[in-house]
């Protein structure tokens, strides 16, 4: 009997533990060299829920679209209302592709108003943060 109570504890801390968000804070070893892309991100992924958070070092905690792509990694989007250095708000969508695998994040910017030709890029390393 006591051998079946410590399995069942053991199942119970295992899926508590599962279940937890974990938070993955990403420094940017390149970037673009006109500021959309931030020198560092935080994301909270939570894989039971299929949820995520993104933040940068720009903006706070956004709510974010999740889709775990198996060895691929997370995608990560977000949109946000930027205001840009020669006046005027645009609405603009983050993607970032992250592989805890390999602890590397991509992230692409693209303004969904407008015929912008440019879509900032940036590479960057992660890390799990206690």
């Amino acid at each position: 009997m006591k051998r079946f109570l410590l399995t069942i504890a053991a199942l119970a801390f295992a899926q508590t533990a599962a279940a937890e968000t974990v938070t993955y804070v990403c420094k940017m070893t390149k970037q673009d060299a006109h500021g959309w892309i931030a020198p560092e991100y935080g994301f909270k992924i939570d894989t039971a829920q299929a949820s995520a958070q993104a933040a940068s070092s720009y903006q706070e905690w956004e709510a974010a679209q999740f889709k775990d792509r198996g060895a691929k990694g997370y995608r990560v989007v977000w949109n946000l209302d930027q205001t840009m250095a020669a006046g005027g708000n645009v609405r603009v969508r983050y993607q970032a592709n992250l592989k805890p695998s390999e602890k590397s994040v991509t992230v692409r910017m693209a303004f969904l108003h407008g015929n912008f030709a440019n879509k900032p890029y940036g590479v960057g390393t992660c890390s799990v943060q206690s």
